[in-house]
């Protein structure tokens, strides 16, 4: 199975992510705002904010699974919205992931 760093990659968040969220969520992740709590390939969870991009701290999960990327964000139940706590999110395990050498 793909592992969250796979569904990850900046042109992918960028499909799933409004504009305005991927410029916040970048902003947050610039900030420091990340704090992964767990991170293995196939699911990680994250507090994010504390920052002035979003000064309020949320908890994000990401997480692989044969459908494809599952994610949950506190600031939202709408479970089909990728946040800017979600971009920053992933933006982050992106960086922070082993590249795969091809």
């Amino acid at each position: 199975m793909p592992s969250v760093a796979d569904f990850v990659e900046r042109s992918a968040v960028e499909k799933l992510a409004k504009p305005s969220d991927v410029r916040l969520g970048e902003a947050i992740a610039t900030q420091g705002g990340v704090e992964l709590t767990e991170f293995g390939p196939l699911k990680v969870l994250a507090k994010v904010g504390g920052v002035e991009a979003s000064p309020t701290r949320r908890t994000v999960m990401l997480e692989s699974t044969p459908a494809g990327l599952r994610w949950s964000c506190t600031c939202t139940r709408h479970t089909d919205h990728f946040c800017k706590h979600c971009v920053a999110t992933a933006l982050v395990t992106w960086e922070k992931a082993p590249k795969r050498r091809r």
